[in-house]
């Protein structure tokens, strides 16, 4: 969990009067009034919450680094009675967010375990996903209202991982599935001026084949498509390749991995709302990919599901160059050339590993970012090991990279010597 700073930041908080004339309609204009103020429950077991502060903490270094992050006990106060922050960002449903919780009953939607009720229309399972620009709640008598809030929520425990991920912003809120995007809608306000939510047209969703599986794998292709008998050694292929990943990582009880293929690149952004050749729902445990040569095919897949793998196994990573590094690395290499091989193409000089922590991550192309972090992996594998690596290293931030080495048992000054070695050509 992130340090929460109570005492300091309840003198620091604005008030903000609500409903009012500027309030946010959607995600995108709360975020772009000024710097938010991150509030994470702390109401579900200790790999839930320790999740839902990673997601903030993650989001916070990368976009908004020294933004306050409060747990939800500290919104409420010793009394019960929320003391909001300025431009509040939540995370986690009622049953994982106890200042969600106690607003459950005024809340436009009904969010909880596996069930989420919005619009007059039921979304059910653990895939689902909201992202909602919240509109302000007036009080009365028996009501003390709140604020317009950002919420990140979902039916699963915690059902946030990587929700950050799914394309948003632009409308008052949207409902996601295993696939993506489903349905966005808008809030209206009702004669006793509380919102209410109308839903708009759903994204279309098709039948899918099970084509072959394994342990704790499985492969799916699009049922309008007839089975091709030239696919199934590919799928022994692609399902053997996998059941190497768990162990390289020692995972000792990886999740199932749902793996859907699609036909081109049309059908998979169509239905997914994603492009490129593969991507992952970490928190529905899907991967959705190109059909592609099954050698290809096979790496695609190991640096998508090692993605799902891991958040389900040891929490959300706290920067991009940990997650993205441990999925090159696991895989085996980067579009195709092996980590061995992109040290002899790594472009010098070498940023710090300290940097890549941080927004220059994401300023790098991806071709020499991505071969970055995963020899930066190898490098911190090699010399602190995978139990270090995973339990200090895989969910810091940069703000905590300092006492995530201490607790490895390195510094940050030896990772930086082992990292470029780690790039120098041999």
């Amino acid at each position: 969990m992130p340090a929460l700073l109570p005492a300091l930041l309840l003198l620091c908080r604005l008030s903000i009067a609500f409903p009012g004339a500027e309030e946010p309609a959607t995600p995108n204009e709360l975020l772009a009034a000024g710097p938010p103020t991150f509030v994470v429950g702390t109401a579900g077991d200790e790999k839930a919450n320790r999740a839902m502060a990673g997601q903030a903490l993650f989001v916070r270094d990368l976009l908004f680094p020294g933004a306050p992050i409060l747990a939800d006990a500290e919104v409420l106060g010793a009394g019960g009675v929320p003391v909001w922050p300025a431009r509040p960002v939540v995370y986690g449903g009622p049953h994982v967010n106890a200042l969600l919780a106690a607003l459950a009953a005024d809340l436009p939607f009904r969010l909880e375990p596996h069930r989420l009720e919005i619009g007059g229309e039921v979304f059910a399972g653990d895939d689902v996903r909201l992202i909602a620009l919240v509109p302000a709640g007036p009080g009365d008598g028996t009501r003390a209202g709140h604020p317009a809030f950002l919420l990140y929520g979902g039916t699963a425990t915690p059902g946030i991982a990587e929700i950050n991920a799914i394309p948003h912003g632009g409308d008052p809120f949207l409902v996601a599935d295993a696939f993506g995007p489903l349905v966005a809608g808008r809030w209206e306000r009702g004669e006793d001026g509380r919102p209410r939510a109308r839903i708009g047209r759903r994204l279309p969703r098709i039948p899918w084949r099970e084509d072959a599986a394994g342990r704790a794998r499985r492969i799916h292709r699009p049922a309008l498509l007839p089975p091709r008998p030239e696919d199934a050694e590919g799928d022994r292929h692609v399902l053997a390749h996998l059941a190497e990943l768990a162990p390289k990582l020692s995972i000792e009880a990886p999740v199932e991995l749902e793996l859907h293929l699609y036909p081109d690149r049309r059908s998979k952004e169509s239905l997914t709302g994603r492009g490129g050749d593969a991507h992952a729902i970490v928190e529905a445990r899907v991967v959705h990919a190109l059909a592609a040569e099954p050698a290809v095919l096979a790496r695609l897949l190991a640096h998508e599901a090692t993605h799902v793998l891991l958040y389900h196994a040891w929490g959300p990573a706290g920067s991009p160059l940990l997650g993205e590094g441990l999925a090159v690395w696991a895989a085996g290499g980067y579009g195709g050339i092996a980590l061995d091989e992109w040290r002899e193409r790594i472009e010098r000089p070498v940023p710090t590993a300290l940097a890549l922590l941080g927004p220059e991550f994401r300023q790098l192309p991806e071709a020499r970012a991505y071969p970055l972090a995963g020899l930066l992996v190898a490098a911190l594998v090699e010399t602190v090991g995978m139990e270090k690596l995973a339990r200090h290293l895989y969910g810091a931030a940069p703000s905590t990279w300092e006492a995530a080495c201490a607790g490895a048992g390195t510094t940050p000054t030896a990772v930086e010597d082992a990292f470029h070695r780690a790039c120098s050509a041999r």
